[in-house]
């Protein structure tokens, strides 16, 4: 069994309900110093953030907190991610080292769930039950059916003829499964692909299955991508299951040249006294799209922090009370991308 966590810092909304003072909401006040119950903590989330994420430009001081806010939410669901895939990859028999005993994470847990109250902390949960970013990519990263992508090395140079490009899909299902992945290779400036490829698996048990192992240049070439921070590979396993969708960065977020994606709401339709339907457009693809709701509604997205590389995409959210007389000017959904960031 093996456990892991990463802080982050919890909704503007969460931060309200502690504080009306808007001094207070800077990073590294002596507000949220006080808040913070793990000694210096903070110095190495900016370091952490900063190692991936292009860090706020703005000079206002309460928007560059409310940038490190959704920076900091980025980093720990990354960070949760990236750690779970590790593990899974290498939950299998036929994975472990017997020299250096890698291997045998046949369990993984993060630290923590909930919050006992507004904090910068390692829950993905805030004290009122808003689910930050982490709390999504977790109800995704624990798929029973989960496709992974590989870079070796970590980060390669297109340069690099030994570099390879592997996909493995985990099954934990008991029985069969049989389903088709399709990979995308995307660049920020337009919806367009550069490339398409995929195939079909089946599974006759639980387990992990390699897919496909490909050249990391050679696709690069295929591609016509001319630098690691150009491209971004994104990947759909679709099965008799549900749809599990898998994205790599083949550089940090940081080094792509981030453009307007123009992300906007197109309509929201009550489905009914809880559930809602939202649709949003872009015109070019968009990073780690993070929708929040105004604060006197509670309930979850069907999904958050994802990327968009179609024009359109409906989102669902359900609201944990019913909601009367809904009118959408009254129901405020605020949205951003990692564009968002690099604004003044």
């Amino acid at each position: 069994m093996s456990e892991t966590g990463i802080q982050s810092l919890p909704s503007l909304d969460s931060w309200f309900e502690a504080t009306r003072n808007i001094s207070n909401l800077y990073f590294n006040s002596s507000f949220i110093q006080n808040r913070e119950r793990f000694p210096n903590q903070l110095d190495p989330m900016i370091k952490q953030i900063a190692m991936n994420l292009p860090l706020p430009v703005t000079n206002d001081p309460f928007k560059n907190f409310t940038q490190l806010i959704y920076l900091s939410q980025i980093n720990q669901a990354m960070t949760l991610k990236s750690i779970s895939e590790v593990c899974r990859l290498h939950s299998s028999v036929d994975m472990i080292n017997p020299k250096t005993s890698q291997g045998h994470t046949m369990g993984i847990m993060y630290w923590q769930i909930n919050d006992m109250w507004q904090a910068p902390t390692w829950s993905t949960i805030e004290y009122g039950l808003k689910w930050k970013m982490g709390h999504y990519y977790a109800a995704h990263m624990y798929a029973p059916v989960y496709p992974i992508t590989t870079l070796t090395p970590y980060l390669a140079n297109i340069t690099d003829e030994n570099a390879q490009l592997s996909i493995d899909v985990v099954n934990e299902l008991i029985n069969g499964i049989h389903g088709d992945l399709t990979c995308w290779i995307h660049t920020l400036d337009t919806i367009m692909t550069r490339l398409t490829f995929g195939g079909s698996i089946l599974f006759n048990s639980s387990g992990i299955q390699n897919f496909m192992n490909l050249s990391y240049p050679l696709l690069m070439k295929r591609a016509h991508c001319d630098n690691n921070s150009q491209c971004i590979l994104h990947c759909i396993f679709n099965s008799d299951h549900y749809p599990v969708e898998q994205t790599l960065f083949l550089s940090r977020p940081k080094n792509y040249q981030l453009m307007n994606p123009n992300l906007n709401i197109e309509s929201i339709e009550q489905l009914s006294p809880t559930d809602f339907n939202i649709t949003l457009t872009v015109d070019r693809p968009a990073l780690f799209v993070w929708l929040d709701i105004t604060a006197n509604v509670t309930g979850y997205f069907s999904r958050n922090g994802f990327h968009m590389f179609e024009t359109k995409m409906s989102i669902n959210f359900h609201s944990w009370i019913p909601i009367i007389n809904f009118h959408q000017a009254n129901f405020e959904i605020r949205y951003t991308s990692l564009f968002d960031v690099t604004l003044p």
